[in-house]
């Protein structure tokens, strides 16, 4: 899995006992790099199941997994505007398409129970030693921006409550296509 930084830099993370570190991770993407803006148009049931069908279909295709940051909507647009174009076939603009891919997601991890959230973390911390051999000021380094990035994690949450509905349906096929491993 390649993780990305808000400069677009990545760290390639694989192994076993991982697992816990890659869900924090994809989350944290999700959560903690995302300037958003509250869009006008208010996301639907039908409409949240287009995006989640479309990103199924393009992680299918790119074997890769969906993150979530200030870009990510527009990464996916490009992907499909290169491959499937099936953006545009269901019917969304590119800016109709970040709205809806945006509440999407924020609804998403919106509706991660907090107990879940705060289990990941405690396995990312126990597990953050074993993911590379890092030295103790890399380690700390890494354990301050957990803890930063945590607490931009409530404020999306917050906003992702109104779609959390919208949402719920798609959990399982979300929870499929970012956690993958």
């Amino acid at each position: 899995m390649l993780l990305r930084s808000k400069a677009g830099r990545g760290a390639a993370v694989t192994g076993s006992g991982v697992r816990g570190f890659g869900k924090v991770i994809s989350l944290l993407l999700m959560a903690g790099m995302v300037s958003y803006a509250s869009p006008a148009a208010a996301l639907d049931s039908q409409e949240a199941e287009r995006v989640v069908t479309i990103l199924e279909n393009l992680v299918t295709e790119t074997g890769g997994s969906v993150f979530y940051d200030e870009e990510a909507a527009e990464e996916w647009f490009q992907i499909d505007d290169e491959t499937s174009r099936l953006i545009p076939a269901a019917g969304f603009t590119r800016t109709a398409w970040k709205t809806a891919f945006d509440q999407t997601m924020t609804g998403f991890i919106a509706s991660i129970p907090q107990a879940e959230m705060e289990q990941m973390m405690e396995d990312f911390m126990d597990k953050i030693g074993e993911v590379a051999k890092m030295t103790p000021q890399q380690k700390e380094e890494a354990m301050a921006l957990l803890r930063a990035e945590k607490r931009n994690f409530d404020g999306i949450r917050a906003r992702g409550a109104e779609y959390r509905e919208f949402v719920s349906s798609y959990i399982p096929r979300l929870r499929n296509i970012t956690f993958r491993r």
